[in-house]
């Protein structure tokens, strides 16, 4: 699993693999975040006295790019359709985001998710198995928010 903890463009790995990460997929998933953190303050429609914020403003994502080797190279990253409550992916927007690359980057290739928070958390296995039905590769990427700009 790789880490953005330490927001380092390339880093290795203990497997033996080195991964490259593109900026592009750093602003990508912080715009991500920002968005559903934003949207889960804006006031109930049922009282304009009172905000709802989400119980977790994590976010999920799938990355693509190549890999070469020994080498992963993560160019861009768009963001999955998750519903908390039952644990699911929406599978088919996955797959139409997926055609939509593959025409404009044919040589890209799904090679993992992200997701934002402190650390890995149980429903994350669930994600994974999801994703690695219709990814190339099994590859995450946990992004820590409160320490990615310190």
């Amino acid at each position: 699993m790789a880490s953005l903890k330490d927001p380092a463009q390339m880093a290795s790995s203990s497997s033996g693999l080195t991964f490259k990460l593109h900026p592009l997929v750093i602003v990508n998933i912080s715009d991500h975040h920002t968005r559903v953190k934003s949207q889960s303050q804006l006031p109930s429609a049922d009282s304009s006295s009172s905000t709802s914020t989400s119980p977790s403003s994590r976010v999920f994502g799938c990355v693509i790019g190549v890999q070469r080797g020994r080498t992963v190279e993560i160019f861009n990253s768009f963001e999955l359709l998750y519903d908390p409550s039952t644990h699911s992916l929406d599978r088919s927007f996955l797959e139409k985001k997926q055609e939509l690359y593959k025409k404009v980057f044919p040589n890209f290739y799904k090679l993992g998710w992200y997701s934002t928070g402190a650390d890995a958390e149980e429903s994350d296995m669930l994600i994974h198995k999801a994703v690695s039905i219709c990814v190339t590769m099994g590859y995450k990427i946990l992004c820590d928010m409160m320490h990615l700009f310190v």
